[in-house]
Parts: structure tokens; sequence; C-alpha cells
């Protein structure tokens, strides 16, 4: 007598090829390889490849989600970084940049509304700028830029408390000068690694000032540009 091949055996193969909905696959096979090896029926094999290939489904796109959290997704193909004078200065306007080529004195533009972070000091912005020279309207200019610790990712608190320390000191009043008189409307805001960019390296801090009410030209440093 011939041995019934497991029905969820089946059915869990046929999802995992067709990328059905997350998960089900993976719980199908678990499920049909205690029914095969309980009842004695055939197709341990459908079941073993459904929960590989749906388990390689779900790290294909774990890995997606996380390169896209981190940035780290769209800038590869992207054109050269903006080009800088023998100073290091950015000439003209540069394309759409990860936060982590921004260097001290850079004046940068972004899709985010920087009014949207006036209640919280310091607000997390996303992590996509375009990099332009100071003399060109824009909506952030860097101050200071440092690179925490190694080791294990400290926690959210810790790297904003750090961020905010190190921020809101002396870094700005060497940058500005210490009698500069800044405008009401400028405020401190900073980029810092959060956890999914700290696992790939990331330990960088971005300091820079910005005008809620729009953007700006001039550089604000105390050599001026």
């Amino acid at each position: 007598m011939s041995q019934k091949t497991n029905a969820l055996a089946i059915v869990a193969f046929v999802m995992s090829l067709v990328c059905a909905i997350p998960l089900v696959p993976l719980v199908l096979g678990i499920v049909a390889l205690s029914q095969i090896r309980n009842r004695g029926e055939k197709g341990k094999g459908l079941a073993i490849a459904a929960i590989a290939i749906h388990g390689a489904t779900i790290a294909f796109y774990a890995i997606f989600v996380i390169l896209g959290l981190t940035g780290s997704l769209g800038h590869a193909g992207d054109a050269s970084p903006p080009k800088r004078d023998t100073g290091g200065q950015v000439t003209g306007s540069g394309p759409s940049s990860p936060v982590n080529d921004i260097r001290t004195g850079d004046c940068f533009n972004t899709d985010d509304d920087l009014a949207s972070y006036q209640e919280k000091e310091g607000g997390q912005a996303r992590r996509s700028v375009r990099i332009v020279s100071c003399d060109q309207p824009h909506k952030g200019e860097a101050y200071a830029v440092f690179n925490l610790e190694d080791g294990a990712y400290p926690g959210t608190d810790k790297v904003v408390s750090i961020a905010e320390g190190k921020c809101a000191g002396t870094k700005l009043a060497d940058y500005v000068g210490r009698s500069a008189k800044l405008s009401e409307t400028l405020d401190v805001y900073y980029y810092y690694p959060q956890l999914t960019s700290w696992t790939f390296g990331d330990r960088e801090v971005t300091c820079f000032l910005g005008d809620s009410r729009g953007a700006s030209t001039g550089s604000l440093r105390a050599t001026g540009s």
C-alpha cells in the first residue's frame, strides 16, 4: 500500500513559491513535518523545502527593510558627491547624499519641515540631504561632527543625551564665535545613530543649526564664507 503525501506539506510548498502571506508557509511546513512523523506520510522533502524557501524570503525582506531604514539603499548608484574646493568647501549643489557625508561647515537642504521639531529640542530627521554651497539657500548648517565610542548600542536615550550635551556645548560657540548673537529663530538639531544604523557601523553625530522659518543664505561660521 502506497503512502499518502501530506496535504499540508504540498500546500506549504506551493505557498512558499508564490510568496503568500508572511509566515504561513513556514508554520504550515513545521506542522506538516509533525504530522508526517506521527502519521508516517510522505512529503517530508516538500515541507523542508517550504520552510527553507520561505525562511530565505523572510531574511531577504528583513535585510531590505534594514538597509532602507539606514539609508544604505539608493546611494550606491548615485552621482558623485558634491564638488569641493581645495579648502574642502562645497561648490555648487550636489545630489542626494546620506547624512554621514556631511562635514563640519557644510550647508544642506532636507525635505524635512524643521518647524515640526520646534517643540522638542534636537529633533531627529530623515537620513538623506542635499549638500550645497552655503551661498545658496539652505535649511541647515553643520557646525560639529563627532563619533561616539564603539561598543554595544547604548540605547536611544543615552545617545540623545550625549548628542544634546555636546551639540549644545562649546562646539557651537567655537563655530559661530564667542561673542556672536544668533537669531532667535535658529535652533540646534542633530543627526545621531539609531539601532539599525549602529549595527552597520554608524557612530556619527552631526550637529547643525536650522531656521524653522525657512531657508537662509550665507554661513554662520566665525571665519565666514
